[in-house]
């Protein structure tokens, strides 16, 4: 086991006043480890493919975020495939599914769930950091549930989305969910704080205002910053076409992001290829 991982652990047990410490003697690479290990543990391998969790299906803000996309049908890539909740609707609809996962077991409950559901999905074991992706393959991509939140230090979530926009065809569509709290108070000593406890163990130099430990079992990055948003995803060369800022006591935001050209689904696309035949 990973010394800092353990190191974290035992200071959460410490108390309130000293738990956001746990944070910071992880480093990024330590960070995904910390959520990867909580997801693969039997009760949230078993809890995440409960009937109840999978007949909800898609929640009424991905529906809503489904609409936005002119198509029903072409290869999706889902990113963070869990029990299968949302792959087995997708499936449905008639989209061609790789659900992506850094808990093989997942992927395997997720596979199983679909069958008995009369569809197919397809699974590969990878983390979101570290995306390993076919160019030019997919229609859209979906990232739900605030999962881009769930990747530490602004440069991989760039890297992640750039990975994204490579594996997608011109015109393909990227829907993300992210977590918002414009009500975190970031105190100049809480800061100093943490930054000097970060060089004493080494660990997470990358830290950003906003991280924290969701719960104390999970990373996350709550944004607070639309303009924060924007600058990540213009970096990574995909064009944002809707974004929704949460409002009052929601905490979760969605984005609707495209990378340039016409999909192959696309009415406009059809409309201008019988313009040019004539």
């Amino acid at each position: 086991m990973r010394m800092n991982i353990t190191l974290a652990r035992w200071l959460i047990r410490l108390g309130a006043q000293i738990q956001s410490a746990a944070l910071m003697v992880m480093s990024p690479d330590d960070l995904i480890e910390f959520n990867r290990r909580k997801y693969a543990k039997l009760k949230n391998v078993i809890g995440w493919g409960r009937g109840d969790i999978v007949a909800a299906g898609l929640y009424p803000e991905e529906k809503k975020l489904l609409k936005r996309i002119p198509f029903r049908t072409g290869r999706m890539l889902l990113l963070g495939l869990g029990g299968g909740r949302e792959a087995v609707p997708f499936a449905k609809m008639g989209f061609e599914v790789t659900g992506i996962d850094f808990v093989p077991a997942m992927i395997k409950q997720a596979k199983a769930l679909a069958a008995r559901h009369g569809v197919s999905i397809n699974g590969v074991v990878q983390s979101l950091d570290a995306l390993d992706l076919p160019a030019d393959t997919y229609d859209i991509a979906w990232l739900s549930v605030a999962m881009y939140s769930c990747i530490p230090t602004r440069e991989r979530r760039i890297r992640m989305l750039r990975r994204v926009r490579d594996s997608l065809k011109p015109g393909a569509y990227f829907a993300v969910q992210f977590h918002w709290d414009i009500s975190r108070k970031h105190s100049r000593r809480g800061e100093t704080l943490r930054k000097l406890i970060t060089w004493l163990t080494f660990g997470n130099r990358s830290y950003e205002p906003g991280d924290m430990l969701w719960g104390n079992a999970e990373f996350l990055h709550a944004f607070s910053s639309k303009e924060e948003l924007l600058k990540e995803f213009a970096a990574s060369g995909l064009q944002v076409v809707w974004l929704n800022i949460p409002r009052d006591a929601d905490i979760r935001g969605e984005a609707l992001l495209q990378k340039e050209g016409y999909p192959s689904h696309c009415p406009a696309h059809d409309r201008r290829i019988k313009n040019q035949a004539r």
